[in-house]
């Protein structure tokens, strides 16, 4: 198990190894399911517990920009990597928790999230 940021609201954000990646849907299948790319085309988007960005990537190529947040600084490493990898260069990814964002209000236009208890 990883290291995981604490906080006021204890212990958070136990990261699923990766491998749990391949028994998600497909950024694209999931974000169809929501109801496609309408819900975040041209839009400022923020992703709670983006894990290692799957879907925060899947989503970039449609946003204007994706900030995520995860308070598993191992999966946000992992995010960084992935997005360097892939080039995207609309994402930023930040280890936190959702109880404590680090944003003003309306900064953004949807949150969303997925595979995030």
């Amino acid at each position: 198990m990883s290291n995981v940021a604490k906080d006021s609201v204890g212990d958070l954000g136990r990261h699923v190894p990766a491998l749990s990646s391949a028994l998600r849907p497909r950024p694209e299948d999931e974000l169809r399911e929501w109801g496609g790319s309408p819900l975040v085309r041209g839009k400022r988007v923020l992703d709670l517990g983006c894990g290692d960005g799957r879907l925060a990537l899947g989503v970039a190529p449609l946003a204007i920009r994706v900030e995520g947040i995860d308070p598993d600084p191992e999966a946000i490493s992992a995010a960084k990597r992935n997005a360097r990898k892939a080039g995207v260069r609309n994402v930023r990814f930040a280890a936190g928790a959702a109880q404590h964002l680090p944003h003003r209000d309306a900064s953004f236009d949807v949150v969303i999230l997925s595979w995030t208890l």
